[in-house]
């Protein structure tokens, strides 16, 4: 069982995503943006119809129920299997293309060596282990398929899930290989290489601060913001669309009407609360909160009733109480002086029907031998470790010898044994019988017992009404139809006083804007083809809260053009200006002062010394201007350099030493590192580059 949990877990590795996803029918004409497909999109001219991506979807939700063991399946949870699910179904796409184009498979024979060979694939070498080693076992992998036409349909599919992501990952590593093999570097290169990151300048350098240059001595122009755009084009190219949203919130809140409701109510629930026979079963079926129901210490309760619970006799009522939005009653159940942690050890004596199908011995019978084993160990319970080797049926006790380490007060899985523990000394053996057969107990230690408390705490929230929800609609509905241009958005919401939220460079495939973490419906407004910069959205309810957004502004995939950015660049721009304007009057300086100390004096700057070396980063400004290093290292010894205008300030340069890379033959290091660095780069870097070069056609935002 151990071994199909493990390929469970490991079937997701076959479409790479794990996660959940709720199938979404086709929305209708919503912002006027109709479906015209039935492709959910298109990779280099092969269709995604939606149907069969769907398939993908609900096959990772099953996949992600049995992993996680929760059937439970959030917004967030849906978005991620969505978005996993495409990236998986992108690269098979690309991937395959790759594949077919360079005749790369991996034949049935090959793929039965990855999984019984001398050597197989790491996914078997980890899933296929000895519990009781650790080490591969290969019967473990014989036995399993021996028995795979005798499992359930379920297993035999994850098993063929496992098996295609062996198959994918051995194909993908021999593309990955047929790049990396052909890496070769020329000594020449090499020793170039070592020598510009050798060869070290140790450079004075006068850099005038720029910032001095005061903002209402600069005139912009427009051919300045364009010679800053042209410098930094690449910059301003965007990989996705984006849109600025401003958004405001109604949230809806308990009026005054559902507090003095809720308050009648309590008084009513407060009754049959007193005349319950069962206080602590009639709380958990009528709060609104999780009841706890174990023992805990003072401090874990709100302060009204913290204050007196711990001083309260066994069966005493306390009054309803208001606090932080709910309201609180309470019956005092019991009151015990309890450790917090405590640690020991067990033997387990099985029998038949405990879940273990190798033990053959009777309920009896297994009484017996642990009653034998009491008499022994109260007399000796040094030999209890070495008794539970040879006697434990518990699966690991061969590894940790029945050591339990330390559990806490509270943990369901150790209830028998802390409820046993209360009473006992260390060094106590006791007989313990548990649902997985009789359990031999040794307490080894325990913390000090502290006072505590079993209560039983009804809470009653204090929620709005349908009535609340309603008006709160209401409210929303007509902020959205009064207010159609972004000024009187923003006019209304001040005087309201509501809070103008702002979420910027929104993709287009969003789940999550800043502050709302399901704004999906809010996203593919802004997104829908009709909707306008400047327009004003309906109503949106986003669990429980109603919000209205604005779209800001919306940036297309591609380049920029200079007037989208043009506000956003202003100040980068100014800077450019002052450290031109800088460069001007280090110019002139330079007129009638040769000497480098001198010029930094007449500038009222200060004269740095730096050590730069062609390949390697400094953090000084000089150190990251690429272009200015470069002119340095072909500059002569002594020879005044400036000034230079670069990204981070205005310079002028003297080479003062210089420390030429030292005599060397052997390359071998140097040629690992650049072949690692190879390496990482095809493997991390080489389906970025097939991804942004293809053809894909996102249509996405039309069904989700």
């Amino acid at each position: 069982m151990a071994i199909i949990g493990n390929i469970r877990k490991h079937s997701g590795l076959a479409v790479i995503i794990i996660g959940v996803a709720i199938a979404a029918f086709v929305i209708g004409d919503f912002g006027g943006k109709s479906v015209k497909t039935n492709d959910i999109g298109v990779v280099n001219g092969e269709s995604i119809p939606y149907a069969e991506f769907n398939n993908k979807v609900e096959t990772n939700l099953e996949a992600q129920k049995e992993n996680s063991g929760n059937d439970k399946i959030t917004d967030q949870d849906s978005y991620q299997v969505r978005q996993s699910t495409w990236t998986a179904t992108v690269k098979e796409l690309l991937m395959g293309g790759e594949y077919q184009e360079l005749g790369l498979t991996v034949s049935p024979e090959e793929l039965f060596d990855q999984v019984q060979g001398k050597q197989p694939h790491r996914f078997i070498l980890q899933y296929f282990k000895d519990p009781a080693t650790g080490q591969y076992d290969p019967a473990l992998v014989l036995n399993y398929l021996k028995n795979l036409d005798k499992m359930e349909p379920k297993a035999r599919d994850q098993w063929m899930r496992f098996e295609r992501a062996i198959k994918d990952d051995r194909q993908e590593t021999k593309f990955n290989n047929l790049l990396t093999k052909g890496f070769y570097v020329p000594k020449a290169f090499l020793k170039k290489e070592f020598a510009n990151q050798s060869k070290a300048l140790k450079v004075f350098v006068v850099s005038p601060d720029f910032l001095a240059v005061s903002d209402s001595s600069i005139k912009l122009v427009e051919a300045d913001y364009q010679k800053f755009y042209d410098k930094n084009k690449p910059y301003f190219y965007m990989d996705e669309a984006s849109r600025d949203i401003d958004y405001v919130v109604f949230e809806v809140k308990p009026s005054e009407f559902d507090r003095k409701k809720t308050a009648e109510d309590v008084v009513q629930l407060f009754k049959d609360f007193q005349s319950s026979s069962d206080a602590m079963n009639f709380s958990m079926a009528n709060s609104d909160m999780k009841v706890d129901s174990m023992f805990v210490k003072k401090g874990s309760f709100p302060p009204q009733l913290d204050s007196v619970l711990f001083a309260a006799k066994p069966g005493e009522l306390f009054s309803p109480f208001e606090f932080s939005n709910a309201w609180y009653m309470a019956k005092l159940i019991e009151v015990q002086e309890r450790p917090d942690s405590m640690n020991g050890s067990q033997i387990l004596i099985a029998y038949t029907g405990t879940g273990n199908e190798n033990i053959k011995r009777t309920k009896a019978e297994a009484k017996a031998k642990a009653d034998s084993l009491l008499a022994v160990l109260k007399k000796n319970p040094e030999k209890f470790a070495e008794a539970a080797k040879q006697t434990s049926d518990y699966p690991t006790v061969k590894d940790d010898a029945g050591d339990l380490k330390w559990f806490t007060d509270g943990n369901p899985n150790f209830d028998p044994f802390f409820k046993a523990g209360i009473e006992m000394k260390p060094n106590d053996v006791k007989v313990i019988d548990t649902r997985i057969g009789y359990s031999l107990f040794l307490l080894t230690n325990k913390t000090k017992p502290v006072k505590k408390v079993k209560t039983a705490m009804l809470v009653r929230s204090i929620e709005p009404s349908n009535q609340t929800f309603q008006d709160t609609y209401m409210k929303a509905s007509a902020f959205a139809g009064q207010n159609k241009t972004p000024e009187t958005f923003e006019k209304t919401a001040t005087e309201k006083g509501l809070q103008k939220r702002v979420a910027s460079n929104v993709r287009a495939m969003d789940n999550m804007i800043t502050g709302l973490p399901t704004g999906r419906e809010v996203v593919r407004w802004a997104f829908a083809e009709k909707t306008k910069v400047g327009e004003i959205s309906p109503v949106f309810d986003v669990n429980g809260k109603y919000v209205i957004a604005l779209l800001k502004s919306s940036s297309e995939k591609g380049q920029q053009p200079l007037e989208t950015i043009k506000t956003r660049i202003e100040p980068s721009v100014k800077n450019m200006k002052k450290i031109e304007l800088t460069s001007g009057k280090m110019k002139q300086a330079a007129a009638s002062v040769k000497d480098i100390a001198g010029l930094a004096s007449n500038l009222g700057a200060k004269l740095d010394t730096v050590v730069l070396t062609f390949s390697g980063f400094n953090r000084s400004n000089i150190g990251r201007e690429g272009e200015i290093v470069g002119q340095v290292f072909n500059t002569k010894k002594g020879e005044l350099l400036g000034p230079l205008t670069g990204n981070y300030g205005a310079y002028f340069c003297i080479i003062n030493e210089v420390t030429e890379a030292p005599a060397k033959e052997d390359f071998t290091s140097e040629y690992m590192q650049q072949l690692q660095n190879f390496n990482q780069r095809v493997t991390n870097g080489m389906y970025q580059a097939l991804e942004k070069t293809a053809k894909i056609t996102d249509n996405r935002l039309l069904f989700y």
